[in-house]
């Protein structure tokens, strides 16, 4: 576990490990509540890339999903988990702004592991 800060954000940090599982599916953002009021935002779509977890400040941390056209992220003192669909882990900010990813599966996982 790598520590950000003096701290171990073990919540955070097992997405860092299973990146695998994740880079080559799909993000989906789905906005914040102004998004959603005031421009009607239909979620966006792209291939996730990367998955960080870096330091903000000394007292926190910035957790990001990299997407080939856009990314999604937050500092996790707002970032948390909400339910959703199965097979998706959704996420809700600051404002509202909510987003998810596609597990891609042990299957297509085990397949592109030599």
């Amino acid at each position: 576990m790598m520590k950000i800060n003096g701290k171990v954000y073990s919540l955070w940090q097992q997405f860092i490990d299973k990146k695998k599982n994740w880079i080559g599916s799909i993000l989906e953002d789905f906005g914040d509540n102004i998004d959603k009021s005031i421009f009607g935002v239909e979620k966006m779509k792209t291939t996730i890339t990367d998955i960080t977890l870096k330091p903000i400040g000394t007292d926190s941390a910035y957790f990001s999903v990299e997407g080939k056209e856009f990314s999604c992220g937050g500092d996790i003192r707002y970032l948390g988990l909400i339910g959703g669909e199965e097979g998706y882990m959704t996420f809700s900010g600051f404002g509202g702004h909510t987003w998810r990813i596609k597990n891609r599966g042990r299957d297509e996982v085990a397949q592109e592991t030599p």
